[in-house]
């Protein structure tokens, strides 16, 4: 099977040794429709003698049964192995498929051509670093292929193999060929590839793929095989700044907290400080942990398990970095949209964001242009439909760590889902950030453009209910039944003593299904939600109270930018959080509490 067992047989260390040094190129396959990209990554994998004999026994058979290749083997099978793909001659789905030669290991990714299919080819995109862009020599440039190239083009896929495929089917022409590439030429230089390679080949016959061609003798460059085995890899550097999206947190007991993500850029050393954005604290490595061991240093690309120095708060989806990063902090970003789908965006319309492994609220507004792919000219429109591409200034409800796309696309992508349905309709590239204010800074502006204030001011309630508003928040690692009792017991004791107080919780927010709660997504939302609610209580001059599990840093800073410039007081329930102003417990009764804040708030 093996064009490498010849080694094996003589010398299986030399063999391991040559394996283990090999250097890995990800590609895709793109294109239009029916230009030959499954039968092409079949061909490579034929000629690469990466195919068993019952395995070329079964495609013989299967090219027989619903292959479209006549007598010939339909390569395509090898890939397009669901019954959908297998029905209809095309290909729906990605498929990942290894192979290697003498000089190179290869992961290649086979994408579908049909529109309706783009988040496919999308996806295989977003993690290649070579893209072969198909093109049948019958019918040259179509608006698939324009398309194709604009979004592997604004993924940062810098590689491109232009692979003119069916010469056998134009007679192996070499003035197709030419007037092919020169179109192509001129839709590159418009959309800003600066270089690209083309290859006149043959899938389905061999011609070109390992081997030059016998038909086209006027071509003299390499075959794709050739190409892909010598073509520079990207280079990363170890000195660029570290950072790693914390996927998430270990606990599996309490002497242990880790925070487990995978290094996305340059590398992390045992007493180096990090950064936790966007909450903006600091700590020092105190160890890194993987599966085989403790390391002194690890590099871009492991995965591993920092511990620290220090019980700082930090969640998953937040991105530890260190003080030379180039990530900021923001939550209105101007974005390249790639809408994937038949519904067409809704400008204002909520729809759940997801970067890296934070998920949350987000609207879009409308274009401020779409791209025409064919020209690449920039037009007017107020939405965009499927498979359209466009620039949208995009809001989210939290801040988060970024950098634009171009920079560090780990940091600099998200993807959007349709809140009802669930499904991905979208994905965005952060090209800048809008302004530099954070979430709740500007969350507080745009309350002023409606929130008015009437003829009783603060001070008129203060003066009636004879104390000022205060919101309340009760935390703590304690069970709900406990929050229940010392809640009712402190609103109780606190309108005893002629309080204006009234108590509200997160299970009161009806319409979301309170068993999810605590989930990071639904938290963040019913946050905001909780205390737009509570401010309204606020100004109405009474004391609001309300319970918040396990409150973080972040959250006790938004929630007090939000009520200015009402008093926030948190209080804690068994002496877990490290955030409270008063902890309830043998020797600070709730009835000691509830006699504080009246002084606090009393006029």
């Amino acid at each position: 099977m093996s064009h490498e067992s010849s080694l094996i047989e003589s010398d299986i260390l030399g063999y391991l040794h040559s394996q283990e040094h090999k250097s890995l190129l990800r590609f895709i396959t793109c294109g239009s429709v029916d230009d030959g990209k499954s039968t092409l990554i079949g061909r490579l994998l034929y000629e690469s003698k990466l195919i068993y004999e019952d395995q070329l026994a079964a495609l013989e058979q299967d090219s027989q049964k619903v292959g479209t290749q006549g007598e010939e083997i339909d390569f395509a099978l090898l890939v397009d192995g669901l019954a959908s793909e297998r029905e209809q001659g095309i290909t729906i789905d990605v498929a990942y498929r290894f192979f290697s030669t003498d000089k190179r290991k290869f992961i290649v990714a086979d994408t579908p051509g049909h529109e309706q299919y783009t988040r496919n080819m999308a996806t295989g995109a977003s993690t290649a670093e070579l893209a072969i862009l198909m093109v049948d020599a019958r019918h040259g440039i179509m608006t698939q292929t324009r398309r194709h190239s604009t979004i592997v083009h604004l993924l940062g896929v810098d590689k491109i193999v232009l692979c003119i495929n069916k010469m056998d089917l134009v007679d192996y022409s070499e003035e197709t060929y030419l007037s092919i590439l020169n179109d192509y030429r001129q839709f590159a230089s418009d959309l800003g590839i600066q270089d690209f390679t083309a290859i006149p080949v043959s899938a389905l016959k061999g011609d070109n793929i390992t081997q030059p061609s016998d038909q086209m003798s006027w071509y003299s460059g390499p075959s794709l095989i050739e190409f892909l085995e010598t073509v520079p890899l990207t280079s990363v550097s170890p000195n660029d700044p570290f950072s790693m999206p914390v996927q998430w947190v270990n606990r599996p007991n309490l002497d242990f907290r880790g925070f487990c993500g995978q290094i996305t850029t340059g590398q992390i050393s045992v007493g180096d400080t990090v950064n936790v954005l966007p909450a903006q604290v600091s700590s020092k490595v105190k160890s890194i942990v993987t599966f085989d061991g403790e390391l002194d240093q690890a590099i871009r690309g492991q995965s591993v398990t920092l511990t620290l120095e220090d019980e700082i708060d930090i969640s998953r989806g937040d991105v530890l970095v260190t003080s030379s990063t180039n990530a900021k902090i923001g939550h209105q970003f101007v974005s390249t949209i790639l809408w994937m789908s038949e519904d067409e965006l809704i400008p204002g319309k909520p729809y759940w964001i997801k970067t890296r492994a934070t998920l949350l609220s987000g609207i879009i507004q409308s274009p401020n242009y779409q791209l025409n792919v064919n020209t690449q000219s920039k037009v007017d429109a107020t939405q965009l439909g499927l498979n359209e591409i466009g620039q949208c200034l995009c809001e989210f409800d939290q801040d988060i760590a970024y950098e634009p796309y171009t920079q560090n696309p780990h940091l600099g992508s998200f993807i959007i889902i349709d809140r009802q349905t669930n499904n991905t309709v979208g994905m965005g590239l952060v090209e800048s950030q809008v302004g530099t204010q954070s979430w709740a800074e500007t969350y507080v502006n745009d309350r002023q453009k409606y929130w008015s204030q009437g003829l009783v001011s603060s001070q008129d309630r203060s003066a009636q209910n004879h104390h000022r508003p205060l919101f309340v928040v009760l935390s703590g690692d304690v069970s709900q039944s406990q929050y229940k009792e010392v809640g009712t017991e402190l609103e109780k004791e606190l309108f005893n003593q002629q309080i204006q107080v009234y108590r509200y919780g997160f299970q009161f927010l009806r319409f979301v299904d309170s068993d999810n709660y605590s989930s990071q997504e639904l938290r963040k939302d019913m946050f905001q939600q909780l205390v737009d609610i509570g401010y309204a209580f606020l100004d109405a001059g009474l004391v609001f109270m309300t319970s918040i599990r396990g409150l973080t840093t972040r959250e006790l800073e938004q929630l007090k930018t939000i009520v200015q410039p009402f008093d926030v007081l948190v209080i804690d329930l068994n002496g877990s959080s490290k955030i409270a102003d008063v902890v309830i417990d043998s020797d600070i009764t709730v009835n000691k509490v509830a006699q504080d804040i009246v002084s606090k708030i009393s006029n």
